[in-house]
């Protein structure tokens, strides 16, 4: 059986940059000491955002 999740949240423009890395997998230092960054290679994308989240807010 297939679901997904979905979650809506209104951000402010000073936090999207730090959303977009979160979501991106872009951040270098965790709080989380359980994160294993050397599976990070094995984390995919179904589609690649073309830009960051400020510019297709500008847009």
């Amino acid at each position: 059986m297939s679901y997904a999740i979905i979650r809506n949240a209104k951000y402010k423009r000073e936090n999207l940059m730090a959303v977009y890395r979160h979501n991106e997998r872009k951040n270098k230092h965790y709080s989380n000491k359980d994160i294993d960054r050397t599976k990070s290679h094995l984390n995919y994308s179904l589609k690649a955002p073309e830009f960051n989240y400020v510019k297709k807010l500008k847009t």
